[in-house]
């Protein structure tokens, strides 16, 4: 059987840099990477993707093979890991992007579409949070002024992407409260508007799931005198 692909974590990453004397142009020269994307993950600023951390480990096992230095352990991440994985009993994927947990059923490849999404979206959030706040009489804001049409569109993106990666940490987690339906789908409850909404407007219609997972049901409790 196949072993797992090894990763590499911001520490490694940090600890290899100064080992090997490697610069961030360096590493991204090395890799195809952006130097952005290197420093932020070695600063556990930014999450990097299955196969950019492929890319990555790689360059760093070439370096360490041709200077004669071990690939640093990073035992104490793994041990939690394991642990994490164990006390949950197992429900659970393991995955390149730390902080989300996975239902098992959910395809990697899927797994991994959704969370360049995720990803995506974040970085759309943080370019409209950094753009100025207008109202209809300029930038500067005083009670009675209206907000300029720019910044109210600007909002509801905001509170859009936010919702969107929200739906789509919970299709990750097999409790996705949307799924793909049919344009002329009759609409008979909220959640029906929700996924026809989200099936013709965004970028999650070609990720979502059937059907939304159903809760587990209680088992009934047993009567006065009911046997096991």
């Amino acid at each position: 059987m196949a072993q797992p692909k090894k990763g590499v974590s911001p520490e490694q990453l940090r600890q290899l840099s100064k080992e090997l004397n490697l610069t961030v142009a360096a590493i991204a020269e090395g890799t195809g990477l952006s130097k952005a994307y290197i420093s932020e993950f070695r600063n556990e600023t930014r999450n990097l993707s299955a196969s950019q951390i492929a890319q990555l480990r790689a360059f760093l096992d070439q370096k360490c093979e041709e200077t004669g230095i071990d690939f640093p352990e990073d035992e104490a991440s793994d041990a939690a890991g394991e642990q994490l994985v164990k006390g949950l009993g197992g429900m659970i994927q393991r995955i390149t992007r730390p902080a989300i947990l996975l239902s098992e059923d959910i395809p990697k490849a899927q797994a991994e579409k959704l969370l360049d999404l995720i990803e995506s979206n974040r970085l759309k959030v943080g370019e409209l949070l950094a753009s100025e706040f207008k109202t209809q009489g300029g930038i500067l804001f005083t009670s009675g002024d209206e907000i300029s049409p720019d910044t109210e569109q600007k909002i509801r993106d905001i509170f859009g992407l936010l919702a969107l990666n929200y739906l789509a940490i919970t299709i990750l987690q097999g409790r996705n409260v949307v799924r793909a339906v049919p344009p002329d789908i009759d609409v008979k409850t909220l959640g029906d508007w929700l996924s026809r909404y989200v099936t013709q407007n965004s970028d999650l219609a070609g990720l979502l799931p059937a059907e939304p997972v159903k809760p587990a049901e209680k088992e009934p409790a047993l009567a006065e005198g009911d046997e096991e």
